[in-house]
């Protein structure tokens, strides 16, 4: 969903169909999640300065499930993970980051494909009121256009605008998979079968810059993973999510 890896403002580049996608969405329109609503996000922080950098999901006690494109180029030593916090000033559990697995066949300059990766921790997550593990959808799911799913994650309020600490939600709506794949074919990207797509129509509600990696549940099961968008919880271009469905071989492969 973007051009270079996780800078914290928008990253738009004019190319032969338009604006280049953007990384790092985050939360517009958006409430302050209430604690242990959410728990299984967590904020991927730098180790140094806890700079917030994307979201991610806690999969099971050694794992985090986020996109591809937060974790490439960086080591483990680089990262920390925090779980159990809706607030960003408050202290979380903190956990080093032991392994880095990025999807073998991710693919950035062609639509961000397999945007997709793990975090193995080297302190396992322990469940509690505010930490648990995210549900994964089953093959039989079937995720349909209309369905209310909900984006979750810190940072900007609108594109271009301020911060926040606290835990966003926003309730969006799953996109039409061929109007998704029809409207960003007319600006030369494509949306491919292993990814799927979600915004509001009416509202510009949704995800904006820093967000990437984090959860879009249906159900409250994981069926999406923040990946790219053409701008800001736009109305006409839906955010593109990584299918989780079309890789849980590939997760319960790696995430062992």
């Amino acid at each position: 969903m973007f051009v270079t890896t996780l800078t914290l403002f928008a990253l738009f580049a004019l190319s032969s169909g338009g604006f280049l996608p953007r990384y790092d969405p985050r939360i517009v329109n958006g409430e302050n999640a209430k604690e242990g609503e959410i728990p299984y996000q967590v904020s991927l922080q730098n180790k140094d300065s806890s700079f917030h950098f994307c979201g991610g999901s806690v999969l099971n006690e050694n794992y985090v499930i986020t996109a591809a494109h937060c974790t490439k180029g960086r080591t483990p030593d680089s990262i920390k993970v925090v779980a159990g916090t809706i607030n960003l000033t408050k202290l979380g559990s903190e956990h080093p980051v032991a392994n880095i697995i990025i999807h073998e066949n991710y693919n950035a300059a062609d639509s961000w494909r397999n945007d997709i990766s793990l975090l193995k921790v080297s302190k396992k997550f322990v469940k509690s009121k505010v930490i648990s593990f995210v549900p994964l959808p089953s093959p039989s799911d079937v995720i349909k256009t209309n369905d209310v799913a909900v984006v979750s994650g810190w940072g900007r309020l609108r594109q271009g605008g301020p911060t926040t600490v606290n835990l966003q939600r926003v309730n969006i709506l799953i996109a039409d998979q061929e109007y998704c794949k029809h409207i960003y074919n007319k600006a030369h990207y494509n949306v491919y079968d292993t990814q799927v797509c979600a915004y509001d129509p009416k509202v510009e509600k949704g995800s904006c810059n820093g967000d990437s990696g984090g959860p879009l549940t249906v159900n409250g099961k994981l069926v999406g993973l923040v990946s790219w968008a053409m701008g800001c919880a736009l109305t006409d271009y839906p955010t593109v999510y990584t299918r989780v469905s079309s890789h849980l071989n590939w997760i319960k492969a790696h995430a062992v």
